[in-house]
């Protein structure tokens, strides 16, 4: 494993969007998916109806059955096979930015993005304009539609809303070639980019309350979560401070579990960023 750092914009280039502002944009995102296409700023038409059937008809839901079975299923990779160990890159940057920055050098299919899910709720707070990871992602693609679909409201939402408070499930959905079509300031791109996304809980270590037992859920789960990319085939992934906001769990032990799976055996060899 070595560190290195990305080319892409960071943070420092967002403006400050009020709240209402923010809902507006989210509301927009939710119009324009509905009639399926956009005009570009050049004056385009930009088709999203493809798009986003693909994502919605391939989009699964991991149940913690399929996780285990997933991971009896997947192979070590082969150290003859093995070009370089996975390049970690530490950015000032939004997902969106790394997404975007990641798809056009590596090529959009290689890329897994995880998103910071909130456990109850598709797309978190977004169409009332809140302010975190997710909502930033709802407001820009389609990830809201892949999200809202009636087998992952039952199968994860109400399941998660039923489940112990703050632990939350290790149930995700897996969502493929989700169309981003904004950027982190609500404007639209000339063309949509694609990546997939890991919709999936960090524990609530507020609420949790006995670090012990948050840390142990959180590093099951981070294993979960890079066997889905590793299953799909995604081998440059965007991370980040999985549930290091609300939810309160510290970074630096976060970082720490990241860094203990990647360096693992049984992952040291599947991702590339």
């Amino acid at each position: 494993m070595s560190c290195t750092s990305i080319d892409c914009e960071d943070a420092s280039f967002l403006v400050s969007i009020p709240r209402p502002e923010r809902a507006k944009i989210g509301q927009n995102t939710l119009a324009t998916l509905k009639t399926g296409w956009y005009e570009s700023p050049d004056g385009q038409r930009v088709n999203l109806e493809d798009d986003i059937k693909f994502c919605n008809d391939n989009s699964k839901l991991y149940t913690e059955d399929g996780l285990q079975n997933m991971e009896k299923s997947i192979p070590i990779t082969d150290e003859s096979d093995i070009i370089s160990y996975t390049k970690i890159a530490i950015r000032y940057c939004t997902t969106l930015q790394a997404a975007r920055y990641l798809a056009a050098e590596v090529g959009e299919d290689h890329v897994g993005v995880l998103n910071f899910a909130s456990a109850k709720n598709p797309g978190g707070g977004f169409l009332k304009g809140a302010q975190a990871q997710e909502e930033s992602l709802a407001r820009s693609s389609s990830l809201y539609l892949a999200e809202t679909q009636s087998r992952f409201m039952g199968g994860y939402y109400h399941y998660n809303r039923e489940g112990p408070k703050g632990i939350y499930s290790h149930r995700m959905i897996y969502s493929p070639r989700v169309p981003i079509f904004k950027d982190d300031n609500g404007k639209l791109l000339s063309s949509p980019y694609h990546v997939a996304i890991v919709t999936a809980p960090a524990p609530n270590a507020g609420v949790i309350n006995n670090a012990k037992e948050s840390g142990n859920i959180m590093t099951e789960r981070v294993k979960h979560v890079l066997n889905v990319f590793k299953t799909n085939k995604h081998d440059s992934l965007v991370l980040g401070a999985y549930g290091c906001g609300v939810f309160k769990n510290d970074p630096l032990d976060v970082a720490l579990i990241f860094r203990q799976h990647l360096e693992s055996k049984e992952f040291q060899h599947s991702f590339k960023r």
